[in-house]
C-alpha cells in the first residue's frame, strides 16, 4: 500500500468524522439564562454528538436543531433543572425547516440522552443516527438555542441561521 493510500484511509475513517466547533461570546444572554461559549458537532457513522459549553450551569432549556439536505429534520430538546428532574425529547422539525403550523410532534428515539455535567457547565447531546430518517442521511447542519422564560442565546448567528454543513464520518 503507498503512503498517499494509507494517508487517504486514515482520513476516511469514522475516528476523523466531520465536525464543526462554534465559539459565541459569555455575556450575550438574556433571562439570567444559559450563555453558550462553544458547541462542537461531530456527525458521525452512528450518532450525532453535540458538546454545549456555558458560562455557568443555571435553570433553562437547551434546543438542538439539526437539519439534514434536502429533508425535514428534528430537535433534540433538554429541559434542564439543577438539582431537579432534566426532561430530554426529541421532537420533529428543525428550525430551518420550512413548512405548515402543524403541531410540533414528539419522537421516540431509542438511544438518545443528554449528560448534564455537575463539575462543569458543559451538556453532551447524543442521538444515535437511526433516530434521523432511519439512519439514511449525509451531511447535517445545527443551530443551538437556550431558553429561560424567552430566548436566551442562539448560536450561530449566521444569514441562514445554522452553521455550514458537516459532512457525516
Amino acid at each position: 500500500m503507498t503512503l498517499a493510500a494509507a494517508a487517504a484511509s486514515l482520513f476516511a475513517s469514522p475516528a476523523f468524522a466531520a465536525q464543526v466547533t462554534v465559539q459565541d461570546p459569555g455575556g450575550d444572554a438574556a433571562n439570567r439564562g444559559l450563555d453558550i461559549t462553544r458547541v462542537t458537532v461531530r456527525n458521525l457513522d452512528h450518532s450525532v454528538v453535540v458538546k454545549v459549553r456555558f458560562v455557568e450551569s443555571v435553570r433553562g432549556d437547551l434546543i438542538v436543531s439539526i437539519d439534514p439536505r434536502r429533508a425535514r429534520g428534528l430537535r433534540l430538546v433538554s429541559e434542564y433543572r439543577p438539582g431537579g428532574q432534566t426532561n430530554n425529547a426529541v421532537i420533529a422539525g428543525a428550525f430551518t425547516d420550512k413548512g405548515g403550523s402543524e403541531e410540533p410532534k414528539t419522537l421516540a428515539c431509542r438511544g438518545f440522552r443528554v449528560n448534564w455535567r455537575s463539575d462543569a457547565p458543559v451538556a453532551t447531546v447524543r442521538m444515535p443516527s437511526r433516530c434521523l430518517h432511519g439512519g439514511d442521511y449525509g451531511a447535517i447542519r445545527f443551530a443551538v438555542l437556550t431558553e429561560r422564560g424567552g430566548d436566551s442565546d442562539y448560536t450561530p448567528e449566521t444569514r441562514s441561521g445554522a452553521s455550514r454543513w458537516i459532512p457525516r464520518g
